[in-house]
């Protein structure tokens, strides 16, 4: 055999391993370039709180107030332990946008406990799209702590998995650390608190009464930390813009930025005739249309409101109207409700997903890539079924966020 056959068949037999480490290499050059979204938000969000890493290299109860914070403080400690080697802000990011690959490698460590069929190489491709996604490569190269809140979140339901596949009456070690890990994530950002709900369901319905109440009484006292930092500092409640009165716009809003990740899988999956016109999706179709209809009669949004993403602002550069904005949020509602319908057990999922950011203000990049982690590792649906069967379908995913990343460095829709 010739060298060139030799290397032909080499790349070809670790392409989604080269495509894996090409998409992670590509952080460091967008780094060097200090690539960032719109508006300079991440970038904007480290030099506010690197004043705060700073801070609580000496005081660990540094007033996260005096630097506009309002996230849990883990993410920074950790950052600010770190910062004690470097003494530098820029080898500081490096070393952070380095560790990032935890995420997908504990993604794709989820995918193989979580998944029984055998062959596990499309894991490799969907683990290289969380790379390429734009919010996940903004806060590694910025050293947010988005993509921290992430890892422990990923690990937790890694943890999960593991419980699961024997489902003990009692609690056990991976019970345990999935608790741990998910108040871990709670400690960097609050609002994963959320999840504890849905896994505190499940082992609900599957451990002993005695366990539970133990379960119940450990997650509450990981609470603690959480509830007195809110004590001393009680900004991280009052400043999230959080209001009943923000209903009739987030749920539009919430449900139209979800559609850039949601439509994909669901039109693959008619592609390729996994989904069909049957008494689930006529449903589907029928209650979401209801739901946006009446949403939309009491949508008038307000100049404080900040939550329509990027489909709202596409709608109204391109149209001059909400037409666009509505119909992505009908096809959200429409592939939530076939999920429920698919899997009782996704209800909670969804109304987490819908309610968890109960705000006036919500931003494209808090469903990035915590979504795309949720569906493949946590939703239990036969949607994502076509992605390991189909090396096509997996590709076309990849391309669509290859896609979706140039757009938007590219920032197309803010030049239309």
């Amino acid at each position: 055999m010739n060298v060139p056959v030799k290397i032909y068949n080499l790349v070809k037999s670790n392409f989604y391993l080269i495509i894996f480490g090409l998409s992670y290499v590509s952080l460091f050059f967008s780094f060097y370039i200090d690539e960032d979204g719109t508006g300079r938000g991440a970038s904007g969000d480290f030099k506010t709180t690197y004043g705060f890493i700073l801070a609580l290299k000496n005081d660990l109860l540094a007033n996260p107030e005096d630097f506009t914070l309002v996230h849990t403080p883990l993410h920074f400690i950790i950052m600010s332990l770190f910062e004690g080697v470097f003494n530098d802000a820029k080898k500081l990011r490096l070393f952070y946008c380095t560790l990032t690959i935890l995420l997908p490698i504990f993604f794709y460590q989820t995918l193989k406990k979580k998944e029984s069929i055998a062959n596990k190489k499309n894991f490799l491709l969907l683990s290289s799209i969380i790379l390429i996604l734009p919010s996940f490569r903004y806060a590694s190269i910025w050293a947010t702590d988005l993509i921290t809140s992430l890892i422990f979140f990923q690990i937790s339901i890694l943890f999960f998995w593991k419980w699961n596949e024997k489902k003990s009456k009692i609690i056990n070690k991976n019970l345990f650390f999935q608790i741990i890990f998910l108040a871990l994530a709670t400690y960097c950002r609050q609002y994963f608190a959320v999840f504890f709900i849905y896994f505190l369901f499940i082992y609900f319905q599957n451990l002993n009464k005695r366990s539970f109440i133990n379960l119940f009484i450990i997650c509450t006292a990981t609470s603690l930390p959480v509830l007195y930092y809110t004590y001393l500092f009680p900004s991280l409640f009052t400043e999230q813009h959080v209001s009943f009165n923000s209903i009739k716009y987030f749920l539009l809003g919430n449900s139209s930025m979800m559609s850039v990740y949601l439509m994909p899988f669901f039109f693959i999956n008619i592609i390729y005739k996994k989904i069909k016109c049957d008494k689930n999706i006529l449903i589907s179709i029928l209650s979401s249309f209801v739901i946006v209809f009446i949403l939309t009669l009491l949508f008038k949004p307000v100049p404080f409101w900040l939550g329509g993403g990027v489909i709202h602002k596409l709608s109204n550069e391109l149209f001059g109207n909400n037409l666009l904005f509505f119909t992505s949020s009908f096809f959200t509602f429409l592939i939530f409700i076939y999920l429920i319908l698919e899997n009782k057990i996704n209800l909670i999922l969804v109304i987490i997903l819908l309610f968890m950011f109960f705000s006036f203000q919500t931003y494209q990049r808090y469903y990035e890539p915590m979504l795309f982690l949720i569906l493949f590792s946590l939703i239990q649906t036969k949607m994502v079924n076509i992605f390991y069967e189909k090396n096509i379908a997996c590709i076309i995913l990849f391309i669509y966020f290859m896609v979706f990343y140039f757009g938007s460095i590219a920032d197309i829709i803010y030049k239309i």
